[in-house]
Order: C-alpha cells, then structure tokens, then sequence
C-alpha cells in the first residue's frame, strides 16, 4: 500500500475524520432546547478545537510543538466526549447521533498512534521537524 505524501494538514486522514466529527456535532445539536444552548457551545468549542490545534501544531517549528498540539487535541477530543455524555444521559441525542461516540473513539485511536509516531521519531532523531517534513510555504527560498 502507498503511503500518500502530506503536504498540508487537512491531507491527514486523523484531521479529516475530527473535521467530520465536528461538522456532525454542528449539526446534530442544532436542536438543542434552550436550557441546553451552553452544552451545544461547549460541544462546538471543543470538536473545532481538535481541529484547530492540529492544524498549528502541524505548522509548527518543532516536533516537540507538533507532539504538545497533538496532546492538546486529545484532551479536547476527550472533553468532547464528555459532553456528548452528557447529551445522552439528559437525552438529547437523537436516533443516529450515538455514531458519534465510535467515530470519536476511531479517531481518538488514530491520533493515539500519532502522537507514538511523533514519541518515537523525537526519541531517534531529536526535536527538530527534518526539512522535507516542513510544509513547502515555511521553507526559505
């Protein structure tokens, strides 16, 4: 199998797949009763964050930056999950929406062997990203 080179971060299927998840969970708490408006911006908040700190961390200079980003994205995906129990336990989950909880635990286990990626390549070559593994726009020229 060939491995498909990545050039920019919305490339990588983990980022793809908690981009999805976040677009469901827009969707999925539209509904949402008025009391329970503050659950759907915790819940907007925290999907997107994945997304965002994903997306820095793979511009940035360092792996040890790209390795903490990625940190950060599991503590937010997990916060996510939270409140998504949260949403099942008041009943607020629709017929369907309990997908989200196995596509956050597929990409909760992407990202987990990520991170052991980015673990083991600091071990063996230091923090410094290799200069192919820049994004093209952060290279002088």
């Amino acid at each position: 199998m060939e491995k498909k080179h990545i050039e920019n971060v919305e490339d990588m299927p983990v980022f793809q797949l908690f981009y999805e998840l976040a677009l469901k969970i827009e969707t999925m708490s539209r509904p949402f009763q008025s009391d329970f408006k503050w659950l759907r911006s915790q819940l907007l908040r925290a999907s997107e964050s994945v997304c965002a700190n994903m997306t820095e961390g793979f511009y940035s200079q360092y792996s040890t930056e790209y390795l903490q980003s990625l940190y950060r994205c599991r503590r937010e995906a997990r916060e996510t999950m939270t409140h998504l129990n949260y949403a099942k336990d008041t009943h607020l989950l629709a017929i369907g929406d309990e997908t989200l909880f196995a596509g956050y635990d597929d990409a909760l286990r992407q990202l987990g062997n990520l991170i052991a990626s980015i673990e083991r390549k600091i071990q063996s070559h230091g923090k410094a990203k290799p200069i192919n593994a820049l994004p093209v726009s952060s290279i002088d020229h």
